[in-house]
């Protein structure tokens, strides 16, 4: 595990991907840090399996995307979220995809869009993914995946930054 400050130039691309690839209302209220650690968890790049940790801000990179940390509530809620019950709670918080039949109730999100999962109890989040199909085509469906789990409360992403104090 490495961790290092980024350079003015990598921060530069931190934020053209996040201004590419976040939608626009969201990525116009994210400030450019003046400094930017990352934290990388694998012996891989930047896009892979890091944490970027900036003033007020924590993000995780998993498979190429920049997806807010848990913590991060202020940005969370600038994101479609779906609700999960409290049945789907412990399998979410595993690792699981998010599947239709656990949804209680969902905002509008395009398919591909980063998404927040909240419990249904406290509507605290507890995990970060993409969606697998839009909230129009999840409407439809009784069964299948609609968010792909990519950051979660307990995994490893979760567990370095407590271990470190920083969220």
């Amino acid at each position: 595990m490495r961790e290092y400050h980024l350079s003015k130039s990598d921060i530069d691309v931190v934020m053209k991907s996040i201004r590419d690839g976040w939608p626009k209302h969201v990525s116009a209220v994210i400030k450019r840090p003046k400094s930017l650690k990352i934290i990388e968890m694998d012996d891989g790049s930047i896009d892979d399996n890091s944490i970027l940790v900036g003033e007020s801000m924590i993000l995780i990179v998993k498979d190429g995307t920049i997806l807010p940390f848990l913590t991060m509530n202020n940005l969370l809620v600038l994101f479609p979220s779906v609700t999960v019950d409290m049945g789907a709670v412990k399998h979410v918080c595993n690792g699981a995809d998010v599947m239709r039949p656990g949804i209680v109730s969902m905002d509008e999100f395009d398919k591909g869009g980063i998404v927040g999962v909240k419990d249904e109890r406290y509507g605290k989040y507890i995990a970060v993914g993409i969606a697998s199909v839009s909230s129009y085509e999840a409407r439809a469906m009784s069964k299948g995946v609609v968010v792909d789990n990519k950051h979660y409360v307990g995994d490893k992403f979760w567990e370095e930054c407590k271990r470190r104090s920083i969220a």
